[in-house]
């Protein structure tokens, strides 16, 4: 008799715990009152810099990326490449190792093309911003990557007047994103759930009254896409998927 392995469904809360972040930006993490979540509450709450409600919103701790004095440097310097690497790939929508190093692959052509290997992470990041579901979570239609991909996955999204289904299609300047009527009602429930922040990125032109969003330019010109609620070095990410 072959006995198969059960695997058990893991929440995607229970990642955040040892990466000691909100990563993805979810105000119902705030609300677990379980001894479980405790660590991680009290954890968001040192970090905060204004102690209310967005507490889980950190730019920057020079004290936590220092280089220790007597420790093994080696073993530091892997353990925090392993956390950037989960951080990035939960931030996204837990994407899988092939999407990322098919986006790794294409970052490092456009790259060689113009010569200049330093832009590299730039088209890598480029990739992902680029991508319907990103756009919408950015503008804040949406709380998170994941009620992004529902929505659309419902066929409740529209790209210059056409429906699509397809959660990682690549946007460029002059798209139009509009929504279905039946969609509005939730846009709504999300919009006022909406700290709004960290602000939209400048290459987007949104209307929250007639719900639309419009790319009047390209991603890669602005630094506006590049906020993110913990420290992140794409470097490090893109040399973790070249292998």
């Amino acid at each position: 008799m072959i006995n198969k392995k059960k695997y058990r469904y893991k929440p995607i809360y229970k990642k955040f715990v040892p990466l000691k972040k909100n990563v993805q930006n979810r105000a119902k993490v705030l609300k677990f009152k379980k001894r479980k979540w405790q660590f991680l509450l009290s954890r968001l709450t040192k970090v905060s810099k204004i102690r209310k409600t967005n507490c889980y919103y950190k730019f920057y701790d020079q004290s936590v990326y220092q280089i220790p004095r007597y420790n093994n440097f080696f073993s530091k310097n892997y353990k925090q490449n392993l956390i950037v690497k989960k951080s990035f790939n939960l931030f996204y929508g837990s994407l899988s190792r092939n999407v990322l190093k098919r986006n790794v692959r294409t970052a490092l052509v456009k790259s060689n093309r113009v010569q200049n290997r330093i832009n590299s992470k730039l088209f890598f990041k480029e990739l992902f911003e680029r991508r319907l579901d990103v756009i919408l979570t950015r503008s804040h239609f949406t709380l998170s990557i994941m009620n992004a991909r529902q929505l659309i996955a419902h066929g409740h999204v529209y790209v210059n007047n056409s429906c699509t289904t397809n959660g990682s299609m690549q946007l460029k300047k002059g798209d139009i994103i509009t929504f279905s009527q039946k969609s509005k009602k939730l846009l709504n429930h999300y919009l006022l759930n909406s700290e709004l922040w960290p602000l939209p990125p400048q290459y987007l032109q949104i209307s929250y009254k007639v719900f639309q969003i419009l790319l009047v330019d390209d991603v890669k010109l602005f630094n506006g896409s590049d906020t993110f609620p913990m420290w992140l070095n794409f470097n490090d990410v893109m040399e973790s998927y070249k292998k």
